[in-house]
């Protein structure tokens, strides 16, 4: 059940770690972060909070955001498979997908004939035949390298990427990289929200996601569940929401994760709810 932001505000003192998904919620539909977030991302350092970010994004493609946050500590890249900071010098999880699964998902996607591109922490990968699947992804900031073959490119793949018109041809390929390999792999199935009658199959290392990156995060950093507070809007920031503290959904956010929150913003990404719910946190915190 929702808080009222009164009985929100109780909560604020004991805040030390920040962590806020960036597609949807940080920035604008335009890729766009306002001057109003820095602004209060820079107040919440002099009062020595933490402020981090959780992406479905490759690694490279968050670090300009960071940056321009001044965000020191590791941030979560795609979903939990990387935790690194923009440096590279501070890495505290890179959950690799074995080689003997790259190939054979590649085997599979020629066999059944669906698109597939390998992603790293700094670029995906496609070749010619799948240069489709730039079309139908929705991954900003992200840098997509054409090479002429998979074959010097099947070692530290973090995540892969197939997709396809045919649903019933997605779901046989994830039964057949499920059973025995879901001891090692997380295949998730699902249907493009931007594009009809696009199917995905997303698939990373076992035991990763926004949950478990955040607890290493906070482990990493001294802070307890309780002193975290996260932002979010869509699916995969449920695991977020299953370890932050205190949970904060944007007002454009997906219902089933309005459900789970603490308290919904009254604006959404495109209006700066982030930055306007953090400049409340600003002000509450130093009106104490």
């Amino acid at each position: 059940m929702s808080l009222s932001f009164n009985e929100l505000k109780s909560r604020f003192g004991k805040i030390r770690l920040i962590v806020s998904d960036i597609d949807g919620t940080l920035v604008t539909g335009q890729n766009q972060l306002s001057s109003l977030v820095k602004k209060q991302v820079e107040e919440l350092r002099k009062k020595e909070i933490r402020f981090s970010l959780a992406s479905q994004r490759v690694h490279s493609s968050i670090v300009p955001i960071a940056k321009e946050l001044g965000i020191k500590i590791p941030f979560i890249s795609l979903n939990g498979a990387l935790i690194q900071d923009a440096e590279g010098k501070n890495r505290l999880n890179k959950s690799v997908i074995d080689r003997k699964y790259v190939e054979r998902a590649l085997r599979l996607a020629e066999e059944k004939y669906v698109k597939i591109a390998l992603c790293y922490d700094d670029q995906i990968v496609y070749t010619e035949d799948n240069s489709v699947i730039r079309d139908f992804m929705t991954r900003l900031g992200t840098t997509y390298t054409l090479v002429n073959s998979y074959d010097e490119y099947l070692d530290n793949v973090l995540e892969i990427i197939m997709l396809g018109n045919d649903k019933n041809v997605i779901r046989q390929i994830q039964s057949k990289m499920t059973p025995p390999f879901g001891l090692y792999l997380k295949v998730k199935y699902f249907r493009s929200q931007a594009f009809q009658n696009v199917f995905n199959l997303e698939i990373i290392r076992k035991k990763v996601n926004k949950k478990v990156g955040l607890k290493m995060l906070a482990a990493h950093l001294g802070v307890r569940r309780e002193e975290v507070m996260v932002f979010g809007d869509w699916y995969n920031d449920r695991d977020l929401f299953m370890f932050g503290g205190t949970n904060i959904a944007l007002n454009n956010a997906v219902d089933e994760l309005k459900d789970m929150a603490d308290y919904v913003t009254d604006q959404s990404n495109d209006e700066d709810g982030v930055g306007k719910f953090l400049e409340m946190f600003n002000r509450s915190l130093t009106a104490k």
